[in-house]
Order: C-alpha cells, then sequence, then structure tokens
C-alpha cells in the first residue's frame, strides 16, 4: 500500500514568507482551500476565506479540526515518509474565534513515534494567539 507523497508548488507572490504551497492529494481536502507548509518547521497552513465560515461568520470548528489533523499527516510524512498515518484519536480544545482573512498555523509537536502508534500535539494559531489546542494518536502502517 503506497499513500501520495507531499507535493510542494513553486512559490507565487501570494505564498506566505517561509511556506511553500502545498499540492493536494485528490479527494476531501481539495475541497477545504489551499495549503502551505513551512519549509523548515512542522507547520501547516492556510488563509481563511469566506468557504471556511459558519453562519455566525467565523471559521466552522470542523475546519479547524481538520487543520490540525491534517497537519500531523503531513508533518509527519515529511519527516517519516514510509509510514501511513491513521488518525486513532483526537482531542479537541477550542479556545479563540478565527475571522475570513486569517492565517492560521497549525503547528504540530510528535512526541513519540513508534512501530505501530505516533502520539503528538497540535496548537493552531493566529498569530501569537492561539485558537485551538489539539492531543492525538495514530496508528502507523508502512507506505
Amino acid at each position: 500500500m503506497s499513500a501520495p507523497m507531499l507535493v510542494l508548488l513553486p512559490a507565487t507572490s501570494d505564498t506566505p514568507h517561509g511556506f511553500r504551497r502545498v499540492r493536494s492529494s485528490p479527494g476531501f481536502m481539495t475541497t477545504c482551500g489551499e495549503f502551505y507548509v513551512h519549509e523548515s518547521e512542522p507547520i501547516l497552513a492556510t488563509r481563511i476565506t469566506t468557504a471556511h465560515l459558519n453562519a455566525q461568520d467565523i471559521v466552522h470548528g470542523g475546519f479547524l479540526a481538520t487543520l490540525a489533523d491534517s497537519a500531523y499527516g503531513v508533518v509527519l510524512r515529511r519527516t517519516n515518509p514510509e509510514l501511513i498515518p491513521r488518525t486513532a484519536q483526537l482531542s479537541v480544545s477550542y479556545l479563540g474565534a478565527v475571522c475570513e482573512g486569517d492565517f492560521v498555523e497549525a503547528r504540530v509537536t510528535l512526541h513519540k513515534i513508534g512501530k505501530r502508534l505516533v502520539n503528538g500535539s497540535c496548537d493552531v494559531y493566529v498569530g501569537d494567539r492561539m485558537v485551538l489546542q489539539t492531543t492525538a494518536v495514530f496508528s502507523v502502517v508502512a507506505a
């Protein structure tokens, strides 16, 4: 079984400094907008658009959870391309609202990478303001 590798697109004038745009694999993530991965840090980011908002004109909590969940996968695959992660547990705490135009960064820390399980945490920020905090466990299989 193999999974697609992370494909980075050339930087453009719209690409945030230090980031590269990620080409989404076919499927669900293509409906979520454009994502950027930091060139050297374990960060996945996106710019919030109207499509991410709920009826209260703030970002839908499910999208923020999706961003964090996806960030784990991107960071793990970038550092350990031989492993394919599958979310086993994701705990999410919402700490603040996110608005249209905000640039959100999902900052991942992988605490333990074992043969079958990976444990980590991911904090999502708008600037210096933490808006989401997560912990997760992933089962992993060989690519």
